[in-house]
């Protein structure tokens, strides 16, 4: 009865430091937070190491139910890793090295712990009895604080260093599937332990002060905020950033423009990010988090490549997303559109209702095309490639005549495109099907062939019309005039010719632009800026009749 009492004062007391205010001004509370996916599902590590850059030392606790954060620990070590609570080692040859994984090595982190009875209360009442026992560290275990030490790779070895330690009451223990450790990193040595059962996950705040705006390394990366591993069904740690929206917004853009772009389109950009990620919350929350960090939602690598500008774009526009009518917009953007965006309904579901993303065509994109990279580009297909394109995808069709546009959108761009065989049977694809399945670059090209060829009763071939004679429905016989498109008998009966048959033994599709073609052409906004045009009057040219507030 006594250690349930415990229990739940120990719980009580964390609760009362969340509500408290005791947290700093920096917390998710007093901030707009977005958490970001770093590692999850496939992706999910067996340790995750951080190391100071900004700010010293970590504090350790939970994010409640307001995503507040609630401190249980803390440390003043600069390198730390988290690992799950499984046997783990610390890899030192190959790619793991510098890391903690299941491969083997001579620095292991075993999952079996020699506990002491008591129980305590504080963080700081264990880590002071902690001291006194070798390798000993504070656990903190749904609630309860205890002293455990050591880390061993079987409960053999753990029963075996209990009756060695010779206190009494100690006594070996493993660790659940939700447990984890936070060890210095490239050792074995457990500073802390976290085991929140199914309700809470370890979360870790940079640094000890709250008037510092720590930054830390984390993968090669260095992130504001702070980190949270779960381990979800009792597997590797997923790994999310806690991140301000602001910070946020300022890497987004980073990554998806330039820190030497002009001011105003890194505004817009900036507006886009944010309305964005307030618009996909939860839109991973199956594992956890808010957004991920590469294009299936916003490309984030913390604050690699931000700068003077890029915060400046955020901080000037902070709080402001793009409305239409009383709702936030889905603010799609791309890299450039060749001349014209596209409306939503032409590329992915016509029942949309999105009227502010219509296609509109773009007069402004063209100042700065000799700077894109590949702002044109080709692809050459044969007739061979494509008739075994189509059969890698189960359409079974004959030898391959005819590959063009056949309908286009009001701003030019492609909605549909055909592929003709010498059985007389077309395949149609349209919108972003036609692009992604032939792998282009954009909605907006152009069809060409290398000659001009006809098809005769399948097999035979002329390279023109010139000098043919055929026989019309009647019995007379009378010369095709070159250039149209005549009636050929073909060996499954009558077939009119469409047009011309085949161009030759090659296709060649010409690409103008990169992307999707929805939303913001971020090159645009590029030329947009340097025409003078402000952050708004680029939003509002790309979104038709949205507001930006």
């Amino acid at each position: 009865m006594g250690k349930k009492i415990i229990q739940f004062a120990a719980i009580l007391f964390a609760a009362v430091i969340c509500l408290s205010g005791v947290v700093s001004a920096a917390d998710a509370a007093e901030q707009d937070v977005i958490r970001v996916g770093l590692f999850y599902g496939s992706s999910a590590l067996p340790g995750a190491n951080l190391l100071n850059d900004v700010g010293t030392g970590y504090r350790f606790g939970y994010f409640d139910g307001d995503a507040r954060f609630c401190p249980v620990g803390s440390t003043g070590e600069s390198a730390i890793s988290v690992v799950k609570t499984q046997n783990v080692y610390y890899g030192k040859v190959g790619d793991w090295a510098g890391y903690y994984d299941t491969i083997t090595s001579d620095i292991a982190v075993g999952c079996w712990h020699v506990q002491l009875p008591t129980a305590y209360g504080t963080f700081e009442a264990a880590q002071e009895a902690a001291v006194s026992v070798p390798g000993g560290f504070p656990a903190w275990i749904e609630g309860t604080y205890y002293v455990r030490a050591g880390a061993y790779l079987t409960s053999g070895e753990a029963n075996a260093a209990a009756a060695a330690l010779g206190a009494a009451g100690a006594e070996a223990v493993g660790t659940s599937s939700s447990g984890v450790s936070v060890v210095r990193t490239g050792t074995s040595r457990v500073l802390f332990q976290f085991d929140g059962g199914a309700g809470v996950s370890l979360a870790v705040r940079p640094g000890l002060e709250d008037g510092v705006k720590t930054v830390t390394h984390f993968r090669g990366y260095r992130y504001y905020g702070d980190f949270q591993y779960q381990r979800r069904s009792g597997g590797n740690l997923t790994v999310v950033n806690f991140v301000p929206m602001e910070d946020y917004v300022n890497c987004v853009i980073s990554r998806e423009m330039s820190n030497s772009w002009p001011l105003e389109a890194l505004k817009a950009q900036a507006v886009c990010a944010r309305t964005y990620a307030a618009m996909n919350r939860n839109k991973h929350s199956s594992n956890g988090f808010d957004v991920c960090g590469s294009t299936d939602c916003q490309v984030y690598f913390g604050t690699a490549w931000t700068g003077t500008n890029t915060a400046r774009a955020a901080e000037e526009t902070a709080g402001k997303h793009v409305w239409y009518g009383g709702s936030m917009a889905q603010t799609f953007y791309f890299s450039c559109d060749g001349g014209a965006t596209e409306s939503v309904g032409n590329v992915w579901r016509a029942d949309v209702d999105m009227p502010y993303l219509k296609g509109v065509v773009d007069p402004y994109e063209a100042d700065v095309a000799s700077q894109i990279e590949k702002y044109t580009s080709t692809v050459t297909f044969t007739k061979r490639e494509l008739k075994e394109l189509l059969h890698s995808k189960n359409y079974m069709c004959a030898d391959v005549v005819d590959f063009r546009v056949t309908e286009t959108t009001p701003t030019g761009n492609v909605l549909t495109v055909t592929v003709f065989d010498a059985a007389g049977k077309s395949w149609s694809f349209s919108k972003e099907k036609a692009r992604t399945f032939f792998g282009l670059r954009s909605q907006r090209y152009t069809i060409s062939g290398s000659g001009t060829s006809y098809y005769v009763n399948k097999d035979g071939v002329l390279s023109s019309m010139s000098g043919v004679y055929a026989v019309n429905g009647s019995g007379s016989v009378s010369q095709v005039p070159s250039g149209s498109m005549p009636y050929v008998v073909t060996r499954d009966g009558i077939a009119r010719m469409e047009g011309e048959a085949a161009s030759g033994n090659t296709f060649t599709v010409t690409t103008y632009g990169w992307g999707h073609n929805v939303g913001m052409s971020q090159w645009g906004a590029n030329a947009m800026a340097r025409r003078g045009h402000t952050y708004e009057e680029i939003l509002k040219f790309y979104f038709t009749g949205v507001e930006v507030r």
